[in-house]
């Protein structure tokens, strides 16, 4: 007799793709099946966050033509003719907004058939992984409906948004739980306390008894102790199922937080515990399931990887043949032998990415403002000695730098001086690609406990509107939906096109902008490599998320897979395994 499911696992995912890397691997759900399913627990993963399922629900028809109209958007008459620009956006608008009334009616429908699941096996949990904007708004219609349907059912929100959002996850009683953390060994343990309690009234009262900060649960490094519930790494076992439809790289977790988890902006800030590293043997362990399964491409998770954890990686790597690429997050720092050294080795061992938080190009706000630690020189001697070591070793380790534009000043700074000094760092720095992020106010960090102070007006119900807000990238900013949120006189609108203002100057500078490091890795793996490849890559994916297609990146998602295939098959241990494609079971 089959065991009935205990744990039904959901990816929450959007109407639309907002970057080509996606439908990645998701490697969190599978950790927690992995390790549930070790110790007898029956788990059921949903996860509709695939490559080609983009478009499910929409008809044939309108995606072409909407495809079509796009192109016209796009294409270089129209970014020269700014009419003819305006004409085919009015022609694209309505077939826009059928679109997504296809596509949220499909969505709508997926939550009817999980709620009926839920309520014909009488599953007792549902975990979902909540990640913001749209699959937020989905997750609490979701949570919603099979709470109606089966109010026995325990539902959990847990992933990205909560470590940002905590307690204001639950403010409206949309999920009976929310895990900010790791979330395998206490679900293993709510499991076991549910087993034996009778009715979800008293088992939740038994909850909230026992663990103090209850309906919210801390873990791992969130918990004031650093560790409560949480003692030991799980590698994924990713099934045939979890592979098909995907971006092959993996998530690898190469330690827990940051070496300096100061920074005023940063939700980061919400771990109590400063950087901790794996240990090394058990990312190898890692690193060599993977690449037996065929994946050869990795983002190390940490928020930042120190350059002696680093250096310890990339010498293991190379002491044991290991051929694979990766991506890191990176502190700017001042440059040095040491730095240089330490670079070379890890673009030996297979560095292909950095994603460096740099913030602005003045000293004085990323003091005082933003709190990083860095200078400007330390940003532009980091990227300079990055290429140096790339250079040196003969292979591509690309940059992005991320900056917050714009953002609050000091008495005798303006924004405009801020401005000034960000296109005077890019263009001293020379980055591969350049993200500048708005200024977000995030509880729990710096700037939204001094927001006053800081120049920033929020309205009473800013971090549910914040929570819920998707990006209209088909839209011309003037049509995004407004937020009650001002920074000194700039309104939403206004913040909106000072970041239009710097993303043209960067441009201009010829570099392309909002391209981030799995982005790179993504476009080397199919033999990108220049600016001009990564501006041709950013417009070509860029038709397909705006008209919710995914001609493009099937394309390129097919030759990265293969690519990945190949490199992980060239490992001493899986040369047997290097033409096998995965099976659709």
């Amino acid at each position: 007799m089959n065991k009935g499911i205990e744990l039904l696992l959901v990816n929450s995912f959007a109407p639309r793709q907002r970057i080509a890397s996606d439908a990645a691997l998701e490697n969190g759900l599978a950790v927690i099946r992995t390790y549930l399913e070790e110790r007898d627990v029956s788990v059921h993963v949903i996860d509709e966050q695939r490559v080609s399922r983009v478009e499910e629900g929409v008809p044939k028809w309108c995606t072409w033509l909407l495809r079509k109209l796009v192109k016209l958007q796009l294409n270089k008459f129209s970014a020269c003719f700014k009419p003819f620009a305006a004409f085919a956006l009015l022609l694209a608008w309505p077939i826009q907004s059928l679109a997504l009334y296809f596509r949220k009616h499909y969505m709508d429908k997926l939550i009817d058939n999980i709620a009926t699941l839920v309520q014909t096996d009488q599953i007792p949990f549902v975990g979902i992984k909540v990640w913001g904007g749209a699959p937020y708004t989905w997750s609490v219609k979701l949570a919603q409906r099979i709470r109606e349907a089966n109010p026995e059912t325990i539902v959990i929100a847990g992933g990205p948004h909560v470590k940002v959002y905590g307690e204001y996850v639950l403010a409206h009683n949309e999920f009976d739980l929310a895990i900010m953390g790791p979330g395998e060994e206490i679900l293993e343990d709510l499991l076991i306390k549910r087993r034996s309690t009778p009715g979800k009234t008293v088992y939740l009262e038994l909850l909230r008894q026992e663990i103090d900060s209850f309906p919210l649960i801390r873990t791992g490094h969130y918990h004031e102790q650093g560790d409560y519930m949480f003692h030991s790494f799980t590698i994924p076992n990713y099934r045939a199922i979890d592979m098909t439809d995907k971006v092959w790289f993996h998530t690898l977790i190469d330690g827990l937080g940051c070496t300096w988890n100061k920074c005023t902006f940063c939700s980061h800030t919400r771990q109590n515990t400063h950087y901790t590293p794996r240990p090394i043997e058990e990312i190898k362990e890692e690193i060599l399931a993977m690449t037996g399964r065929g994946i050869a491409f990795f983002r190390f998770s940490s928020s930042e990887t120190p350059l002696g954890h680093g250096r310890a990686i990339a010498k293991m790597i190379l002491d044991n043949n290991i051929k694979m690429n990766y991506s890191i997050f990176a502190r700017p720092a001042q440059a040095s032998e040491y730095m240089y050294e330490s670079y070379r080795l890890m673009i030996r061992s297979g560095l292909r990415a950095i994603f460096l938080g740099g913030e602005t190009g003045h000293d004085e706000i990323n003091d005082k403002i933003m709190n990083k630690g860095v200078q400007r020189k330390d940003i532009i001697d980091t990227i300079q000695c990055v290429k140096l070591a790339a250079a040196a070793e003969g292979a591509s380790c690309q940059i992005v730098l991320a900056m917050i534009y714009p953002c609050p000043v000091i008495p005798g700074v303006t924004l405009e001086d801020v401005f000034t000094q960000n296109v005077s760092l890019i263009k001293e720095a020379n980055p591969d690609a350049v993200i500048i992020n708005p200024p977000g106010v995030f509880p729990g960090t710096g700037w939204f406990d001094e927001k006053e102070k800081l120049g920033f007006k929020l309205g009473e119900n800013f971090v549910n509107e914040l929570m819920n807000y998707e990006y209209s990238i088909y839209k011309p900013v003037e049509f995004w939906k407004k937020m009650d949120y001002t920074l000194n006189d700039l309104d939403m609108p206004k913040i909106l096109k000072e970041i239009g203002r710097l993303n043209r100057a960067v441009v201009d500078m010829g570099i392309p902008i909002n391209i981030s490091d799995d982005y790179l890795m993504m476009s080397q793996a199919i033999g990108y490599s220049s600016k001009a490849n990564l501006f041709e890559f950013k417009q070509t994916s860029f038709v397909d998320i705006i008209s919710g297609t995914c001609n493009y990146i099937k394309e390129i998602t097919k030759k990265m897979n293969e690519r990945s295939r190949i490199l992980a098959g060239s490992n001493p241990n899986n040369r047997n395994n290097r033409a096998q494609p995965v099976s659709k079971e």
